[in-house]
């Protein structure tokens, strides 16, 4: 019974912890005067990825592409709007991405429909 009762234990144990967990962030400057930040998250092989655009002008088009392993897996089109937290303006996006066999490379890139400025960043996971 005891031997049942540690095995059950164990099994549930292994179920609550994620067999891979890796989480990265990173943040830079655009081509202006905008910001982005880039995350990525992986749990039970799957990648939960964000990308997020801070700019000055609101009600702005910007389109968002993302590529993996160097396919284009999504592309979009958002609008900017205004943040009332601080004088910016902001544009995000969220895309889940199943885990693929070696290193995955996701490079994001965003551009304003108006102006031309480019925000671009790669992370690995």
């Amino acid at each position: 019974m005891k031997k049942a009762v540690a095995a059950a234990v164990t099994l549930s144990l292994s179920l609550a912890v994620p067999a891979y967990a890796a989480e990265v962030e990173q943040k830079g400057n655009c081509s202006a005067n905008s910001r982005w930040s880039a995350d990525l998250e992986l749990e039970y092989k799957v990648f939960d990825l964000g990308f997020e655009v801070d700019t000055k002008e609101e009600n702005q088009d910007w389109r968002f592409t993302l590529n993996h392993n160097g396919k284009r897996v999504f592309s979009e089109t958002r609008k900017a709007v205004k943040d009332f937290d601080d004088s910016y303006s902001e544009v995000d996006w969220d895309v889940i991405r199943p885990d693929r066999k070696g290193t995955d490379t996701f490079n994001f890139r965003a551009v304003n429909q108006t102006t031309g400025e480019i925000c671009r960043a790669t992370l690995k996971g």
